[in-house]
């Protein structure tokens, strides 16, 4: 047995009660709740009057960059959280070529609001590609479970550079890059593949250029759905998507391939 909590407030779901019992976990499972039998782990915790909980799965945070220089990763796991997904809506620093980086923070901060000089000052940029950032991220450990997603914003800038910044259509050629790159990027352990639907103009401190325009993400013709709904078709990856609007309903229709919305108990 590795660990010992001794007379904490258990509880084994959202379903259960919260009761008082001795939790005993070994190899990162719980294998005993009550009863030890008088066994006591190799390191026993007096948790009296804590809670013992199953830990938070946070599927929609920003630590893209945070995820490079911190290992506390806080405040998700003072509370809680043990497992959090990044790249979500379409904002994240991977794949990137060297002249955008600035660019992506302002991004970020012009979406998200989280200040662009901690990020400016505080990533470590590893390589261009998006396995190349998965591998970088493989050699650092935290105190919670990291996965990512592959994001629109950085795939279209990565393509089209200025083009797809100020939202200008995409050409055959840039989405078959694209498509190219979301495969490589779930092939490599990306969990999925995120946009947005937004229409708010991203905040004045991203590229001049862009100013007060919607971010780079959120539009597509009616004659091309988006390119995500059937780029991972041959591949086994979750094809998960927030369907909003009547693109998203072009897309399954026109591609055949599946778009859920997360249950309303998981936003």
């Amino acid at each position: 047995m590795t660990w010992s909590f001794e007379v904490a407030q258990s509880s084994t779901g959202p379903e259960s009660d919260a009761r008082t019992a001795d939790v005993a976990v070994d190899g990162g499972r719980i294998v005993a709740v009550d009863d030890l039998h008088g066994e006591r782990g190799r390191e026993t915790i007096e948790a009296d009057g804590l809670l013992v909980t199953p830990g938070w799965v946070d599927i929609h945070t920003h630590y893209d960059g945070q995820v490079t220089w911190d290992e506390v990763l806080a405040p998700s796991s003072w509370h809680g959280v043990t497992t959090l997904v990044t790249g979500n809506c379409g904002v994240g620093f991977a794949p990137v070529r060297r002249d955008k980086h600035d660019w992506l923070i302002g991004l970020m901060e012009g979406v998200e609001d989280i200040p662009g000089t901690a990020l400016s000052e505080g990533i470590t940029w590893s390589g261009r590609s998006f396995p190349e950032y998965l591998d970088a991220l493989d050699r650092r450990r935290w105190t919670v479970d990291v996965g990512t997603q592959v994001a629109h914003g950085a795939v279209r800038a990565y393509v089209m550079g200025d083009r797809g910044a100020l939202n200008e259509p995409a050409t055959a050629d840039d989405i078959e890059q694209m498509k190219a790159i979301v495969k490589a990027a779930v092939s490599a352990g990306a969990l999925g593949f995120s946009t947005s639907r937004t229409n708010r103009p991203i905040w004045p401190s991203t590229a001049s250029r862009s100013r007060g325009r919607s971010p780079p993400k959120t539009s597509c013709s009616a004659s091309a759905p988006p390119w995500v709904s059937s780029a991972p078709a041959s591949s086994s990856w979750p094809r998960r998507g927030w369907p909003e609007r009547t693109s998203s309903v072009r897309s399954k229709r026109s591609t055949g391939c599946a778009v859920f919305r997360p249950p309303s108990d998981a936003r």
